[in-house]
């Protein structure tokens, strides 16, 4: 059962407006009297439903409830923009596996190279969607994209720790596990050669995932996913 955000309005109630309402009271098929789970932006709750209407329900909360986080370090994506379904499907996995920031990066071999505000609302959806099921305590910051070059100007720097998938380095992945990192994913072709070294002297480690070769989702989940646990 998702965890739906709403509007605390005081203590010991809250309000749920909008689309949610719908899903609630027609799939769900929750009723006056029954009981639902609800969060603000970082704090859970477990309430009855007191009121409901076409577009509002009014519940009562009975118990304050604590979220948590999937890891208790920041690990940050940045992603070289794939295929939009792809994009979409990844977003929504690494917000289920404690991705804190996702920064799409336009290189030289994305074969997608401009995403509009409606996409961007998309892609903010699915991450509050995420959120819901998962019930992570906080919500992860997609950026707008940007360049690649102006990401490793601008972005990158605050990295503490600066990681890059590469199939030729001596050096794990998962001896960063549990460090607040930031990892760097190529396109379905790989960084260009002069893009690879512009990465390595901004700072950047390279990285292996293992011995074979993994297409940019699966190597961009793998990444977060070790570095989230």
């Amino acid at each position: 059962m998702p965890r739906f955000f709403a509007d605390i309005r005081r203590q010991t109630e809250a309000v749920i407006e909008g689309k949610d309402v719908r899903h609630i009271l027609g799939p769900l098929r929750r009723k006056i009297g029954d009981e639902l789970f609800i969060r603000d932006q970082e704090k859970g709750y477990r309430a009855r439903i007191t009121d409901a209407g076409p577009d509002r329900i009014t519940l009562e909360i009975l118990l304050s409830q604590e979220l948590h986080e999937r890891c208790s370090c920041a690990v940050r994506l940045g992603m070289s923009l794939i295929d939009l379904k792809d994009m979409d499907d990844l977003i929504r996995c690494v917000t289920e596996l404690g991705v804190s920031e996702i920064h799409p990066l336009v290189s030289a071999r994305s074969n997608v190279r401009d995403i509009g505000e409606k996409r961007m609302q998309r892609w903010r959806q699915i991450i509050l969607e995420a959120v819901k099921q998962c019930e992570r305590r906080s919500i992860p910051m997609i950026h707008e994209p940007r360049m690649l070059q102006d990401f490793l100007q601008h972005n990158a720097p605050a990295w503490t720790c600066r990681l890059v998938a590469s199939l030729s380095s001596d050096a794990c992945l998962g001896d960063y596990r549990g460090r607040e990192a930031g990892v760097l994913i190529g396109p379905e072709g790989g960084f260009t050669d002069s893009e690879a070294r512009m990465i390595l002297s901004s700072g950047f480690i390279p990285v292996h995932m293992g011995k074979t070769v993994l297409r940019s989702y699966t190597a961009a989940l793998t990444a977060v996913g070790v570095l989230a646990m």
